[in-house]
């Protein structure tokens, strides 16, 4: 058993620079007191997870607290460790980390049958070992979306407007856009889903306003009919609703622009904030179908209250600056030690799981195509049932 060597034969088939990072992490595990059987190694798009089987008597808990160790010993930036039935599974960066192209990842979601059971498709990106990964917003209902500058959070939004309107058309969905620095969502102010993009924060309480008062006639209109807007929209009780997303590019920008401009202000002569706006929206509006995106750069507390967080379920974290920082989001650490570009860990509404995903990257020339065939796209999709 002290020969890390006897514990690697099921490595011999694989290529020379694998084999050394298999010996390497065998012999640091059992230096760590953790003495493990490799079993199979994953090829992913960005990274490589190794599988090991621990002997009898191995305790997890000596080794699932040293990915510091673990990814000093390959001197790579950082790995991830995990537990599952009977195994203990490490991701490793891959060297030649591999470009995810938004038109493969297209084509997938286009060919995939359980889209097409899917009210509003979404597509998320790959999974670790390259499985396309796709949900469904109207299950979600609400996405927080955190990361820092070149995470990936900007290139994701715009990866979630482009696949909601390559499935639903103008008449089906609508976007309202929030960008009060005017960078990125601007980029889609001309497509036909896109109802208005909102610049400043005043206009936003309007519009969130005019939300909440939708909602409600909604709730009014389907009561004792549907008990949501597909069951509505199916059964033909009157005019079709539209599914509505609200898209807010920086949260906590909008926010604190929000109490900075009725600071000294009584409270009883204050319009309702923001933050309470969205609460309400996200408490009542999953039925009425209307759904918002939530992004933001720094996530605190402060921004990110206890009562927002549980009425945003799903939330997607790209690489962030501090554990405190993901704690924010995920309720734990790992954020702090994702890749960057478009590396990020989620959790979806039912399940307490956090799982690792990596976003496309979405080229301005594939945001051009969406802008100009979003239709003719959406048409040949709906003529072929069966694409593959």
């Amino acid at each position: 058993m002290g020969n890390a060597l006897n514990f690697t034969s099921k490595a011999s088939g694989l290529a020379p620079p694998l084999q050394v990072q298999v010996g390497k992490l065998t012999h640091k595990m059992l230096i760590l007191g953790f003495p493990a059987f490799f079993e199979r190694v994953d090829e992913g798009p960005v990274l490589r997870t190794f599988y090991f089987k621990p002997t009898e008597g191995a305790l997890f808990a000596k080794i699932l607290s040293k990915e510091e160790e673990l990814a000093g010993t390959l001197s790579v930036e950082s790995v991830r460790i995990e537990r599952s039935t009977g195994f203990v599974s490490i991701s490793v960066p891959r060297e030649d980390r591999q470009l995810i192209r938004f038109d493969s990842c297209l084509h997938h979601m286009l060919s995939a049958p359980e889209v097409r059971e899917m009210q509003l498709p979404l597509m998320l990106g790959q999974s670790p070992n390259g499985e396309y990964i796709f949900i469904d917003l109207a299950a979600q209902p609400h996405l927080l979306v955190a990361g820092t500058t070149g995470s990936g959070k900007s290139i994701f939004t715009a990866q979630v407007i482009c696949s909601l309107a390559l499935f639903r058309s103008p008449l089906e969905l609508s976007f309202t856009l929030v960008d009060t620095k005017q960078l990125d969502l601007v980029l889609f102010e001309g497509l036909k889903h896109v109802s208005s993009v909102i610049r400043t924060v005043d206009d936003l309480r309007t519009t969130l306003s005019k939300a909440l008062a939708e909602i409600r006639r909604r709730t009014e209109l389907m009561s004792g009919l549907a008990r949501n807007i597909r069951d509505w929209n199916i059964g033909r009780f009157g005019q079709k609703l539209k599914y509505k997303v609200i898209v807010i590019d920086e949260l906590a920008d909008v926010l604190e622009q929000d109490e900075v401009m009725w600071a000294g202000i009584p409270k009883k002569d204050r319009p309702t904030s923001i933050a309470t706006l969205l609460k309400q929206i996200a408490q009542i509006s999953r039925a009425a179908g209307i759904h918002i995106l939530a992004a933001t750069q720094r996530p605190s507390v402060k921004t990110i209250a206890g009562d927002t967080k549980a009425n945003f379920p799903s939330r997607i974290c790209f690489k962030l600056a501090t554990q405190a920082d993901s704690r924010v989001v995920l309720d734990e650490n790992g954020a702090e030690k994702l890749l960057g570009q478009g590396d990020f860990l989620y959790k979806i509404a039912g399940s307490d799981t956090v799982k690792r995903a990596h976003s496309a990257f979405v080229a301005m020339e594939d945001i051009a195509m969406i802008m100009a065939q979003h239709e003719e796209i959406r048409r040949t999709y709906e003529r072929q049932p069966n694409l593959l």
